[in-house]
């Protein structure tokens, strides 16, 4: 039975503010070096995770954009399944409902409701670096987005929040929190790619047991389809408490963003090479 890590990137492998990898940088090499593989899952588009990925040396499978779809090298799971998507013969996956249906929805609803919401298909690269802190570079990847709107609304109280929310469930698509926006999509989530995950690497490889780290509401999903759960520490203890009442069994990193990380999957590897031939007991440091 293998080890299988899947991790939230944003607030977790990565500094919520600075998106610096910091003290989880050396960890991930270790990562690498013990032969477990790295899922990295994230609200983020194909092409920035891709980008990450050959900074980080990773050539695993992923999850993009909530969920909507899972990518791997070619060659990484059994015949059979659905042919690659795109010109560079990757495997995929495609959960997600297709980003042209998701925004037109989001607009649509938006009007219905009498809200004003501005969301990534609104913005030119300029506005989204600016309104985002990210470079002119990774505005331009994170708005290669397939599936997932990431949005705002502006000057909207709670009343006319839940109003719109509503409107969007009653055609079709859910919204959740992620760090600084809401994220419209189709019927999926981190826990439903997860679990088809685990079944690819079931039929590949055998049984595997999946560790997840997330940090925010997006990561519940990811966080209850893992086998151990662990939540990173974020700024401020009010998303923590959220999450741990949502998933009980959690263990919370000491530490906060990547070096609660580094904390936590260098306790993993340790166990896991003390006990490889069975599934690992809690063993991350922190409080339930």
């Amino acid at each position: 039975m293998r080890l299988v890590i899947v991790t939230d990137l944003d607030g977790t492998l990565l500094d919520a503010a600075t998106r610096a990898l910091g003290p989880a940088e050396a960890v991930v090499g270790r990562v690498v070096r013990a032969g477990v593989p790295l899922v990295l899952s994230s609200s983020k588009t194909r092409a920035e995770i891709e980008a990450l990925q050959r900074q980080l040396g990773l050539a695993q499978p992923f999850i993009a954009e909530n969920g909507g779809a899972i990518v791997a090298p070619p060659g990484s799971f059994a015949d059979g399944r659905p042919a690659p998507a795109g010109a560079d013969g990757r495997f995929v996956i495609e959960l997600g409902r297709p980003y042209r249906e998701v925004v037109a929805i989001v607009r649509e609803a938006a009007e219905a409701e009498g809200v004003r919401v501005v969301g990534f298909s609104d913005m030119t690269v300029g506005d989204l670096a600016a309104d985002s802190g990210l470079s002119p570079l990774e505005a331009q990847l994170a708005k290669l987005r397939e599936y997932d709107e990431p949005f705002r609304l502006i000057d909207a109280d709670t009343a006319a929040r839940r109003r719109f929310l509503k409107a969007l469930r009653r055609r079709g698509l859910q919204a959740v929190a992620g760090g600084r926006y809401d994220h419209a999509m189709g019927d999926t989530d981190k826990g439903r790619a997860v679990e088809v995950l685990r079944g690819l690497y079931r039929d590949r490889i055998g049984p595997v047991v999946l560790a997840g780290l997330g940090d925010a509401m997006n990561d519940l999903p990811m966080l209850r389809a893992v086998d151990h759960p662990v939540i990173v520490r974020g700024p401020s203890d009010d998303s923590t408490v959220r999450l741990l009442r949502q998933v009980p069994d959690a263990r919370v990193t000491q530490a906060r963003g990547p070096a609660g990380w580094a904390e936590a999957v260098t306790a993993m590897l340790e166990a896991w090479e003390r006990n490889a031939v069975r599934v690992p007991p809690r063993f991350w440091p922190g409080l339930a």
